[in-house]
């Protein structure tokens, strides 16, 4: 019984697990991503402007939003290992969804946007250590400042900021794809093992030092769980996804049972299970069909675009306006411009290097039962 390999994915799952054809946008995810980079650009804005961030189930926005992105991408992501065990596509498929839309966000901050405002002379500017070490963003050693840029700012010398999540991001992938290589993912009981071991890798590594005020679980070990969440919910997806329903109702009983009325060491870890409990309906709500949402990508896939080029947006408005203008209309200039830029990556950059994404072999597909995923 426990040794029966997972119900692999069906015929439409693995289209979409590739980005093939119209199956590719069936589902909700593409509307629940753009909420999740609305939540993040909506919630660093007060931030950059040095206003209090506003809390949802005791979190901030932002984290939420993050959560979304890791919970969904663990489920696909997941699956996509499942339609198609194979190391080498694997790794490209995540390369060419992760990188172009990378590096053109860093090279476009280091050799754009920070010799146009940066307070020291152009020619100093290039020729300080700090732009060219802000390129180490792109083999994922993140790095924050440029020299001179945003010095005067509430979040000073912070050019963009959530770029520190890509590398937890791709982390997690080569997780995974360690895990499916050496045959742990064959086996249904084994994924939460797995996933188990993920979670105290983000522990040990990701958890401040003895003493300090942030929760041990918090940032690394708070993605990583959610996407391991994912990734489970990805394995033991033949145990709820024909009945949604019925998990949902069951997430709303958790959050009655413990987040409200749960015993004081549960309640104490209200922002912990608030997190879970966002990332299970994340991925149970973005596998569904719902009408309207599911065409939230008709037009291109716009939420990492939105995610890696927003903050440098907000910190240019905040410069260039300083104090003359309020939150709504800063948000607004901010929406706007980052948009742009999100549309125009999709279209001449993130979508044609996605054209590039290795197929499986034919022989590979004939071998699947006809039978859910993205990737």
């Amino acid at each position: 019984m426990w040794a029966r390999r997972p119900s692999w994915p069906a015929a439409s799952e693995l289209m979409q697990a590739h980005g093939v054809g119209a199956a590719a946008r069936s589902n909700n995810f593409d509307a629940l991503r753009l909420l999740a980079a609305l939540l993040v650009i909506w919630s660093h804005q007060f931030a950059v402007m040095g206003l209090p961030v506003p809390q949802l189930l005791h979190n901030e926005p932002g984290a939420l939003g993050v959560v979304i992105f890791f919970a969904i991408s663990g489920y696909l992501v997941t699956l996509s290992w499942l339609a198609d065990p194979h190391l080498g596509r694997f790794a490209a498929r995540r390369a060419l969804r992760i990188w172009p839309g990378l590096t053109a966000a860093v090279l476009l901050c280091a050799l754009v946007l920070g010799p146009l405002v940066t307070s020291l002379p152009v020619k100093a500017y290039f020729a300080h250590s700090l732009t060219w070490d802000y390129l180490r963003n792109l083999w994922l050693d993140t790095q924050f400042a440029l020299p001179g840029v945003f010095d005067g700012n509430v979040l000073a010398s912070s050019v963009n900021g959530p770029l520190w999540t890509i590398p937890l991001e791709v982390g997690c992938y080569a997780f995974l794809a360690a895990a499916g290589a050496l045959g742990l993912m064959r086996w249904r009981w084994v994924a939460p093992l797995v996933f188990l071991a993920l979670l105290l890798g983000m522990q040990w590594r990701y958890s401040p030092a003895p003493g300090a005020a942030m929760p041990a679980w918090s940032f690394g070990l708070q993605y990583g769980m959610v996407f391991a969440l994912g990734a489970t919910l990805a394995c033991w997806r033949h145990l709820w996804i024909g009945r949604r329903p019925i998990a949902m109702a069951a997430m709303l009983l958790v959050i009655g049972a413990l987040y409200f009325k749960g015993p004081a060491i549960i309640a104490g870890q209200a922002p912990l299970l608030a997190l879970a409990v966002v990332a299970v309906v994340a991925v149970v709500a973005g596998s569904a069909s719902t009408p309207i949402l599911k065409h939230a990508g008709h037009f291109g896939d716009f939420s990492y675009g939105l995610y890696i080029y927003a903050f440098p947006v907000q910190q240019l408005v905040a410069w260039h306006f300083a104090d003359r203008l309020g939150y709504g209309a800063a948000l607004a200039c901010t929406v706007a411009g980052t948009g742009l830029l999100a549309v125009l990556s999709w279209h001449l950059l993130e979508k044609k290097a996605l054209t590039f994404k290795p197929a499986r072999p034919a022989s590979g597909v004939s071998k699947i039962p006809s039978a859910q995923v993205t990737g």
